[in-house]
């Protein structure tokens, strides 16, 4: 799919996810107040479609649509419609009607040679025939759109949409505001200096608020906890080679969930994936387990404070957490994030024996002579 969705990609990409300057989330925008975050993305997407899409002659008013309504959550098609749609369509269709269209060419400009006439032909870039119907043409172009707009959306990037929409128009009419290379700097700078800048500042922020929280406790790194329930003291993790078995969700600063073993607590669209694929069992909750020394430094140090069969929630800092660097689209460059835990089981590291130095190996055995 990565050569499929370019546009798309190209959206999803450098959305290293959340807060701003301003209030993250999906608006209308206004074109009396220019955007130049918003312009920027658009023109990155335009000039991807250009590059890798200019064989293929979309329905640009439907393209629209479907990235507001993708971006609203307004979408006519689901989420799963609109990738199966789309992966049949440029993995087998685009490519069966590109030759085509190929070949009917070669053979009327054969059929025009051995008749004299040796006139080049200016054919379209985008041929007509690379839909059967308009009606197609339409529907791979909404698809098409919805798929960048949901992306925009699951972003939780500040974007407008009238700006978006402005600067692909631009880019299709060849007057954009901004070249490519210009909308990839500035893309670039937002998403590796701007962007976490803000969110180091945005998370500082809400740390100092979870602190004041009654029940709130603060270690000496600086991680955020507190004992929902108490569990079997007992029973800890002491050493971070010990291996914990556990429920948990975790969640942004804006409430996002990113990560959960909990069916109940998976977004929406997760769900009816899951249900879709096991029929049968696809509600069914399943515990994680690992060592403490292979998860970031906050679930090392957090879950050794809460006992056996307890519930923990954790506030973690960025530098205990995923830092500069980010984890995927959903946690961006210096984000502090939340998770809650239920500690099912503690399995406590063991030294393995000392080898036995005076154990002689055994003697390969010797295949007979023939």
């Amino acid at each position: 799919m990565k050569k499929i969705l370019i546009a798309a990609a190209l959206a999803g990409a450098a959305m290293m996810t959340s807060c701003c300057d301003k209030k993250g989330g999906i608006t209308m925008g206004s074109l009396s107040d220019f955007d130049s975050l918003s312009y920027a993305l658009g023109a990155n997407i335009g000039y991807g479609m250009n590059y890798e899409m200019r064989d293929v002659p979309f329905d640009y008013k439907a393209i629209d649509k479907g990235i507001k309504d993708g971006a609203l959550d307004k979408s006519d098609k689901s989420r799963e419609e609109s990738l199966d749609m789309l992966r049949k369509y440029f993995m087998t269709t685009r490519g069966e009607r590109a030759r085509a269209i190929a070949r009917k060419r070669a053979q009327a400009d054969s059929v025009r040679l051995a008749g004299g006439d040796s006139t080049k032909v200016d054919y379209p870039a985008a041929d007509p025939e690379m839909f059967e119907t308009e009606e197609e043409r339409t529907d791979i172009s909404y698809a098409f759109g919805s798929d960048i707009g949901t992306n925009l959306r699951e972003s939780g990037l500040p974007v407008e949409l009238v700006w978006i929409g402005e600067a692909m128009q631009n880019v299709r009419d060849d007057n954009a505001k901004m070249s490519q290379d210009e909308a990839n700097q500035y893309l670039q700078h937002y998403f590796m200096v701007t962007l976490p800048a803000q969110n180091a500042e945005a998370s500082k922020a809400w740390l100092e608020k979870i602190e004041k929280k009654s029940g709130v406790k603060k270690t000496e790194s600086g991680l955020l906890y507190r004992i929902d329930k108490e569990g079997d003291a007992t029973v800890k993790a002491t050493d971070p080679r010990d291996v914990v078995k556990v429920h948990y969700t975790g969640r942004t600063r804006e409430g996002k969930v990113f990560d959960t073993s909990k069916f109940a607590n998976r977004p929406k669209e997760q769900q009816e994936m899951i249900k879709k694929q096991n029929p049968e069992g696809y509600d069914k909750d399943e515990p994680v387990e690992f060592p403490l020394n292979r998860v970031i430094p906050g679930w090392t140090e957090g879950m050794q404070l809460v006992g056996k069969g307890g519930t923990i929630t954790l506030w973690i800092p960025s530098d205990m957490a995923y830092g500069s660097r980010g984890a995927g689209r959903n946690i961006g460059p210096n984000e502090a994030l939340e998770f809650e835990v239920e500690l099912i089981d503690v399995t406590p590291y063991e030294e393995p024996a000392p080898a036995d130095s005076t154990a002689t190996a055994e003697k390969p055995e010797v295949a007979p002579a023939k």
